[in-house]
């Protein structure tokens, strides 16, 4: 079992592919007997789930997907021929297109169906963007300004604790990373594994050197998120984003993994959900907060979470833009490490989209009226506009 383990922490520390406990109680599920729970093989983005325990229930309420029938492309299969071609380069699982009031195109490469719950890495990134931006206009935060000492005391009479909230959703905190220095003992993996106490890490993590404010995004960021959020919601993070967003939205059960038994869920990776699910997601930040009707997150919220940020345009609050080409998308404000690469600029100046390692994407445009997702395999030189820039050719031929 340990070397599927290991499997799964290095997976779960790629989604940090930049980076060189007192939250309310919820019931985990416990694990299956350990025969069940090993994998035949090495474990891929779709089968390391099945390792994941403890893990938490974000409870879902299905509903078909609203949309326009008489909208839907009868040839999509002939139309998407490029964007499937490279889904299936790229050893995906799923591939969703919305387009024009209507799913277009619902496909799923075999042995996967529309139940797989893959890891999406960073992807849950911005769903807690998302969490943490309604929670501010419910008024249970605030304000994004806000010193993060407001619900971490143990930094009350620290520098630490003047870092403000949209300083974290921003990843503009200044708190330096993890080493990864030792490999397999190293501060950042046991951090991933859980090995240690996870609120003692974030709370013990230095300031950076840099003289001045600068992006540098890291999972560690985004679990200092989750903690201070889940202090601020006064319950469990699963509970009011089931409550909140994911029943409104029609969604199935979805899944966190867990750091602990009393529920902390990963942040910052780790958000089992249906493809179709991410999509409805995409929706609801395409629309402004509104689904099949209903205004589910204030229109405040989204326009706040999608917003350039100051130190670099093309991210928001814990989401990605595609304002600004960048052939080499870094990861910090340096420029060194991995670098999310694109062969062109985007064929639409207003995409945002979730960013998990190795291609787990959901692509949004509400100029196209469109959104992709893909869920697969990780895909280290996976060209970020060739998806997205395939299916706006293959639309725009249609006018």
């Amino acid at each position: 079992m340990k070397f599927h383990l290991i499997s799964g922490v290095a997976l779960i520390c790629l989604s940090a592919c930049a980076q060189d406990q007192t939250p309310p109680t919820i019931e985990a599920e416990p694990p299956p007997d350990a025969a069940a729970a090993e994998p035949a093989a090495m474990p891929t983005n779709a089968t390391i789930v099945e390792t994941y325990f403890p893990r938490s229930r974000v409870e879902g309420a299905p509903e078909p997907l609203p949309q326009n029938p008489d909208a839907r492309l009868s040839d999509a299969d002939m139309i998407f021929a490029d964007a499937i071609a490279y889904a299936e380069e790229t050893t995906s699982y799923a591939l969703l297109i919305w387009h024009d009031g209507a799913l277009q195109l619902e496909t799923y490469f075999p042995p996967h169906t529309e139940e797989v719950r893959s890891e999406p890495a960073s992807m849950h990134k911005s769903v807690l963007g998302l969490v943490t931006a309604k929670a501010i206009e419910d008024g249970l935060i605030e304000s994004a300004d806000a010193p993060i000492s407001t619900w971490l005391p143990e930094w009350e009479d620290d520098q630490r604790g003047e870092i403000t909230l949209r300083q974290l959703l921003t990843m503009s905190a200044g708190l330096a990373p993890l080493s990864y220095e030792g490999g397999a003992a190293s501060p950042a993996v046991r951090f991933a594994s859980g090995e240690d106490d996870t609120v003692e890490t974030l709370l013990s993590l230095p300031l950076e050197e840099a003289s001045a404010p600068h992006f540098h995004y890291q999972n560690t960021v985004s679990q200092l998120l989750m903690l201070v959020v889940t202090r601020a919601l006064g319950e469990p993070y699963q509970d009011y984003l089931s409550r909140e967003i994911w029943q409104p939205i029609g969604a199935a059960d979805a899944y966190t993994y867990d750091f602990n038994e009393e529920g902390f869920p990963r942040g910052y990776a780790s958000f089992l959900a249906r493809p179709l699910d991410w999509l409805r997601l995409g929706l609801l930040i395409k629309q402004g907060g509104v689904y099949d009707g209903e205004q589910i997150v204030p229109a405040e919220a989204i326009a706040s979470m999608t917003a350039p940020s100051a130190l670099n345009p093309n991210y928001g609050w814990q989401i990605w833009r595609g304002a600004e080409f960048e052939a080499e998308r870094y990861y910090n404000f340096e420029g060194v490490g991995f670098a999310a690469l694109s062969s062109d600029p985007y064929l639409t100046d207003d995409l945002i989209f979730f960013d998990g390692f190795g291609g787990q994407r959901v692509y949004i445009s509400k100029a196209e009226d469109l959104v992709i997702v893909r869920l697969g395999d990780s895909q280290t030189g996976w060209d970020d506009t060739r998806l997205p820039n395939a299916v706006i050719r293959a639309l725009h031929a249609q006018d």
